[in-house]
């Protein structure tokens, strides 16, 4: 058995019925490419009992210690059962993005049976009118719980389902299966007692750890990591959550994104997609009139796992938290802030928060950061003083441009999902799949009930940044000599032709939020959804 960290426990202790701490992903397959040009439910589960093989940790559920006394351990399910955790279920018609995205939202405001392994994958069918996707596709909906993955372990997990080839073959087993045996209780005290015993030295050591570290913080925040903003703005996303959810997603173009760090030389694509969404929040909340003088300050996770961790389980990371520049009107200025902004916080996560949190959670005894957690969810006292407005988080995407198959139907597309908590009401989760870049909106539906609206202020967000980059090209172009050279002479056996490159594509706008009828948004159509 392997127990949890604290950082791994803290998402399990702050589960609550309003706040289900679940990651997930949404994936559009067309069917159309599996031999014979149909999936079959039960191909799906050999296929998954297949893949599961690859890896232990999809049977893995949690077991207790003795009155919480102690972090839990993982331990291998030896009552695994595949068809709980696969489930099959059919879209209402007409199938199309709001439908789905009404499915997801739904799903997405319920937690698991931690009794179990804490994951799951609904297999729907019917989607037969998402824009891009052929009739008759379906889509896989994986849900895990933050306990078990961060975002990169999830990746080592999703892409474990995926293959290369649409010809997979069934019934393969490249490993022995060996389930645990759950221990006795006479067992755990004897795992529990001495880690008890053993707490003040534990608690010691990482005292001294987070004094140092503490100390290393204060200076850096008095010197080159000096923030620029001191206080987090109240706004309307600084509330307690309810369960309700509402469910939209963008997609934009890779190589286009990569264009746009020309507005500001220096700028990563996090920088310039932070700004593109701080640009949308700044639209949507100068609408409402709930537009703060100062920033939004985003908490953007960054991941400390090293490449030999790359598939263990459980949450290796650590976050910064910037001001994502909604006071500024400017959009080159916005991305010449945010720029600045991350260039201090990377270094500062990685090198001195990351310690220093891990420290405190070895600090604090386990029965301790358990009691603290069950006080605040019911108290709820989270959203009683704002420390951060938004999460924005970016999940290693699937690399290359090779296509991927599940169960033989090709992966068209892929969308992720990051929980709402109490006192950050909006979550925005970034992945990338071939050449597209997608960012899923997730918010408490009672705080963002139009999110059909919101989608648009992202997209108005994203023209305004191409619109620059498109004047910046121009003007590149008008003050670039052209080069005049003298024409060869053609062979027999040879041709010269010219190949026109194609136009970057647009970024294509996808949209959900409240069960509402679709509207309009810069002459495309953004479709609304809720969770009920």
């Amino acid at each position: 058995m392997k127990q949890l960290t604290p950082m791994d426990s803290h998402f399990f202790y702050f589960e609550a019925p309003n706040q289900p701490m679940m990651i997930g992903s949404l994936w559009l397959c067309d069917q159309s490419t599996a031999p014979g040009g149909l999936v079959r439910h039960k191909d799906i589960l050999q296929y998954v009992s297949d893949r599961l093989n690859t890896t232990s940790y999809f049977r893995r559920r949690l077991e207790k210690a003795p009155f919480q006394l102690d972090d839990p351990y993982w331990l291998d399910d030896e009552n695994f059962d595949l068809e709980y955790h696969v489930r099959h279920v059919g879209l209402p018609q007409p199938g199309d993005w709001r439908q789905l995205c009404i499915f997801t939202a739904r799903t997405m405001s319920r937690s698991v049976d931690m009794e179990r392994a804490p994951w799951e994958i609904y297999i729907i069918e019917g989607v037969n009118n998402v824009e891009g996707i052929p009739p008759n596709s379906f889509a896989v909906l994986i849900r895990f719980h933050h306990a078990y993955v961060d975002g990169k372990a999830s990746l080592e997990l999703t892409t474990a389902m995926m293959e290369e080839t649409a010809d997979h073959e069934y019934g393969r087993r490249d490993r022995v299966e060996v389930a645990e045996r759950a221990p006795t209780r006479l067992e755990m005290w004897s795992r529990t007692t001495p880690r008890m015993m053993g707490q003040a030295w534990r608690s010691m050591r990482a005292g001294l750890t987070a004094g140092r570290k503490s100390i290393e913080l204060v200076k850096r925040l008095r010197d080159d990591a000096k923030p620029e903003q001191r206080r987090v703005p109240r706004t309307i996303f600084n509330v307690h959550v309810s369960p309700h959810r509402a469910y939209g997603a963008v997609t934009w173009n890779i190589p286009e994104l990569k264009r746009m760090r020309q507005l500001c030389p220096g700028s990563t694509l996090n920088d310039v997609v932070i700004s593109i969404i701080a640009g949308g929040m700044r639209r949507y909340l100068s609408h409402h009139n709930q537009l703060p003088n100062e920033s939004l300050v985003s908490m953007c996770p960054v991941s400390v796992r090293p490449t030999e961790a790359m598939k263990d389980c459980g949450n290796l990371i650590s976050a910064m938290f910037i001001g994502i520049g909604t006071d500024i009107g400017d959009a080159r200025d916005r991305l010449a802030a945010v720029r600045r902004r991350t260039a201090r916080g990377v270094p500062l996560a990685r090198d001195v928060l990351c310690d220093l949190n891990n420290a405190v959670g070895d600090m604090v005894p386990p029965y301790v950061r358990a009691l603290g957690a069950w006080l605040q969810n019911k108290s709820r006292m989270a959203g009683a003083v704002p420390l951060v407005n938004t999460l924005i988080t970016n999940v290693p995407g699937i690399p290359g441009l090779v296509p991927r198959y599940f169960a033989g139907a090709r992966i068209v597309n892929v969308f992720p999902l990051a929980p709402v908590s109490d006192g950050m009401g909006i979550s925005h989760c970034l992945t990338g799949i071939y050449d597209d870049l997608n960012v899923g909106v997730l918010a408490d539906r009672n705080i963002v009930s139009d999110m059909d609206f919101y989608i648009s202020c992202i997209q108005e967000s994203t023209e305004e940044y191409r619109t620059l980059l498109a004047e910046l090209e121009k003007s590149t172009a008008a003050s670039t000599p052209a080069r005049i050279e003298a024409p060869q002479p053609a062979t027999n056996d040879e041709a010269t032709a010219e190949k026109a490159s194609p136009a970057p594509a647009g970024a294509r706008k996808k949209a959900a939020a409240k069960t509402a009828e679709p509207a309009e948004a810069e002459g495309k159509q953004a479709r609304s959804v809720g969770a009920a």
